[in-house]
């Protein structure tokens, strides 16, 4: 069943003759396109051509895409079950290169929170999807710390970028007047991921047991302390 978790099962060509496809449409139109869960440095390289043209086109990775690779995985660990599949450490090499040169906009989790049922099974049978959302961002900058790249890299491909795409100009920067969603952290400090510690209500997680940067000490979501108010067992205050 391992096929239908790496690249044999939806090769990276397919992936980017979709994204040439929606290119031409685009380049006909004028419309503008948002691409997402590049996973292919196949589909980078259309990209690039694409923004060189001056087509108004964006994209996007996603962390497990960043971190994980086919080669490493276990069989019929369904944890990391997606679509696309993630690939392996030459495909990961060339979407790490779109991001540090713009041919990828940003980083977005695509948190899938599947409870332990869904994901229970097969490859063939299992829900598809990564439980990303509290871990992705210091993957992706465990990753890119890795690499060479910064920590205020990070920032502007999962926050700076993906706020100017989606129009809340309101967020997205540490700057007066911009609402304050900020997120103390010690990226050099490093933590073992344990999917049962997590806040999500569903133990899943494809990083369980990886060791990664990033400890957060606090969170301010509009200026207020996220955790403020918050009952045990349910995260989302609402105004």
């Amino acid at each position: 069943m391992r096929t239908l978790l790496n690249a044999a099962s939806r090769p990276a060509e397919c992936e980017a003759n979709a994204v040439r496809k929606i290119v031409r449409l685009v380049a006909r139109t004028g419309c503008r396109t948002h691409i997402l869960h590049v996973s292919s440095g196949l589909s980078v390289d259309v990209l690039r051509r694409t923004k060189a043209e001056g087509l108004p086109v964006s994209a996007e990775t996603c962390p497990y895409y960043l971190t994980l690779d086919c080669d490493h995985i276990p069989d019929n660990a369904t944890a990391v079950k997606c679509c696309p599949p993630i690939r392996d450490l030459h495909e990961q090499d060339a979407l790490w290169a779109g991001l540090a040169d713009g041919t990828l906009d940003g980083v977005v989790t695509d948190h899938p929170p599947a409870s332990a049922d869904m994901k229970a099974g097969t490859l063939a049978t299992t829900w598809g999807g990564v439980s990303s959302l509290q871990v992705g961002f210091r993957a992706v900058l465990t990753g890119a710390m890795r690499r060479g790249l910064s920590l205020a890299d990070v920032v502007r491909w999962m926050s700076y970028n993906i706020a100017r795409l989606v129009g809340l100009d309101d967020r997205g920067d540490i700057t007066p007047a911009l609402r304050a969603d900020l997120a103390i952290i010690r990226p050099y400090e490093r933590f073992v991921v344990d999917a049962t510690a997590l806040e999500s209500r569903n133990p899943i997680c494809a990083c369980d047991g990886m060791t990664l940067n990033g400890v957060v000490t606090r969170t301010f979501v509009a200026g207020r302390d996220a955790l403020s108010g918050v009952r045990e067992g349910n995260l989302i205050v609402r105004p």
